[in-house]
């Protein structure tokens, strides 16, 4: 496994990078059933013989309501029972070591509980996130149960 290669994820002028070992699959938004929102979901992928949730992301990694008319793309991530899909504007393989990419680590102060972000790092002459896949699968899990509670009071 090359620990170098990702997939970088690009959505409201954020970039986003996930290990390409931890990504099921990229697809078009055309393939997601677009649906009423249920616990943050805006839709399902119903590829691969599973129902795969799918997610749009804000700026501030918030979970949105309605899909902005950018998203082109849905990103799959590998997770039991089914994977999880996010929606972004653009999608493209990277590979750290050719494009003389340095992440760096979150400082302590910046590493809050259930932040998915594991590193930082200059790209493009903006900071750019990483997270392991699992990492946003758990997050994804903590967040929508938030927005489920608060949708409800």
């Amino acid at each position: 496994m090359n620990t170098d290669l990702y997939v970088l994820l690009i959505f409201d002028d954020r970039y986003l990078f996930i290990p390409q070992h931890e990504v099921e699959s990229v697809e078009i938004i055309s393939d997601v059933k677009i649906t009423d929102t249920f616990e943050g979901v805006v839709g399902w992928f119903f590829g691969h013989g599973l129902e795969s949730p799918v997610y749009a992301l804000g700026s501030e990694l918030s979970l949105l309501l309605e899909i902005p008319k950018k998203r082109e793309y849905l990103v799959l991530l590998k997770a039991k029972p089914q994977p999880i899909g996010i929606l972004c504007d653009e999608v493209e393989n990277m590979n750290f070591k050719k494009e003389f990419l340095h992440p760096q680590d979150l400082h302590v102060v910046m590493d809050i509980p259930d932040t998915p972000i594991s590193q930082l790092l200059i790209y493009q002459d903006k900071m750019a996130y990483i997270c392991s896949g699992t990492a946003l699968v758990k997050y994804f899990s903590h967040i929508s149960k938030q927005f489920s509670v608060n949708d409800y009071d």
